[in-house]
């Protein structure tokens, strides 16, 4: 496999952020990632203080739960209303659900049943972004910088999930929970306004749109039109089942049967952060020629590290290890989403986008809930092979594919200069 050799300035490799729209697109996401991060172990320790383990189990799984069910329903309406309009939406709703579930834990009033239900309401607004931002990130930015729109997308993210829990679990040691709680509430009120002055262009005002459902039998079909989509989505999701299960049930019980407890796991998951930035960095200037086909490899160092796992590896190698997980998972992440935004059509992409997001996740709680009952029976180490014995034959399948080989980068790129505001 080749790369299209190119030799561009670093300022240059950042012009989406001198285009208005993504900038404005990139700011808002940026400040709910920070907001998110912050309330995500403010949310878990609230529980933890009015119930149990098992409550926050149940509370955080009625949530995902929520969100998977609404999720094609958002794909419906990111097509037919503005994506950015949607995603204002979408942050409305969260930001409400958040700043209630802060009074309650600030004034002491909280319920386990009351943050069911308010987290099912986060997991409505939750279901609507991926589909509404796949879509709108080729709207905000020009074509020749779409990989770097969405590489500077993922290293935002990247940044921030490695300092935002720190920071979360500081605020909810000197104070509250409420208080991240509320921060990110305060969060989706200013992503809201930010999102609200994009200006896209409108669609065709004569297109007319058929029945909801009609619509969601049309975006499977855009979906399963496309072999090298509908193929690797299913094998992923697959894959994504065992891997997931063996690393975040098996990997703690080892790190703390074997590697020293709570401590070195998380260098560990730090270590896989940093190299996601790292991967970000990559992804602006990495530019395969078969992009899809360097997507599917990129994760492969992932694999390794359960194999570090399983063969009572040092912390540090597993570190290592992890650092390159984190660098190919976000250059993959990086190229599927810039192929998927070229090939799929935009009147389409994000009911496309919300059938490949429920088909890629939709298994993993089965996964995480099989990895300690199969590994009670065929062992810790048997269950890690047996997740890297699937993840290599699920990487072979995926490669294998005609479709998946064929898809080539756009023959020359337009010169990349800056925009003005």
């Amino acid at each position: 496999m080749t790369a299209v050799e190119t030799s561009i300035p670093w300022r240059a490799r950042l012009g989406a952020l001198t285009e208005r729209d993504y900038r404005l697109l990139f700011t808002a996401t940026t400040i709910t990632t920070i907001g998110d991060r912050l309330a995500g172990i403010a949310l878990a320790f609230a529980i933890l203080d009015l119930g149990s383990v098992t409550d926050l189990g149940i509370v955080l799984g009625v949530r995902q739960a929520v969100e998977a069910a609404a999720l094609v329903f958002g794909g419906v309406l990111s097509d037919r209303l503005p994506r950015n309009l949607v995603l204002v939406g979408a942050s409305t709703v969260q930001g409400v659900a958040q700043a209630f579930t802060a009074a309650l834990v600030l004034t002491g009033s909280a319920s386990i049943g009351l943050l069911i239900g308010l987290q099912s309401l986060y997991g409505v607004g939750s279901a609507l972004v991926i589909p509404a931002e796949v879509g709108l990130v080729p709207q905000t930015v020009s074509p020749e910088r779409l990989q770097q729109a969405n590489a500077l997308q993922g290293m935002s993210r990247n940044i921030v999930g490695v300092a935002g829990p720190a920071i979360g679990g500081i605020l909810v040691a000197a104070g509250s929970p409420g208080i991240a709680l509320g921060l990110d509430a305060v969060s989706f009120a200013v992503c809201a306004v930010l999102l609200a002055r994009i200006r896209i262009k409108p669609r065709d005002t004569e297109t007319e749109h058929e029945g909801y459902f009609h619509e969601l039998r049309a975006g499977w079909r855009e979906f399963t039109a496309h072999t090298w989509l509908w193929s690797t989505v299913f094998i992923f999701g697959i894959s994504n089942m065992f891997w997931v299960g063996c690393w975040s049930v098996l990997g703690p019980e080892i790190a703390d049967l074997e590697l020293g407890g709570a401590g070195p796991w998380a260098v560990i998951l730090a270590a896989n952060g940093v190299g996601a930035i790292l991967g970000s960095l990559v992804a602006m200037r990495y530019r395969p020629s078969r992009p899809l086909f360097a997507s599917c490899l990129a994760p492969l160092p992932m694999v390794v590290v359960l194999a570090g796992l399983a063969l009572g590896w040092p912390v540090w190698l597993i570190a290592l290890t992890n650092v390159f997980a984190g660098i190919g998972l976000s250059v993959h992440i990086t190229l599927w989403f810039t192929v998927f935004q070229r090939e799929i059509p935009e009147q389409a992409q994000s009911r496309v986008s919300s059938y490949d997001a429920l088909g890629s996740f939709v298994l993993i709680p089965i996964g995480m809930a099989l990895a300690g009952p199969v590994s009670a029976v065929i062992g810790i180490d048997e269950t890690l092979w047996l997740g890297v014995l699937i993840f290599l034959v699920a990487t072979a399948i995926i490669v294998s594919i005609p479709s998946v080989r064929a898809i080539r980068a756009p023959v020359a790129d337009p010169p990349l200069t800056p925009t003005l505001p």
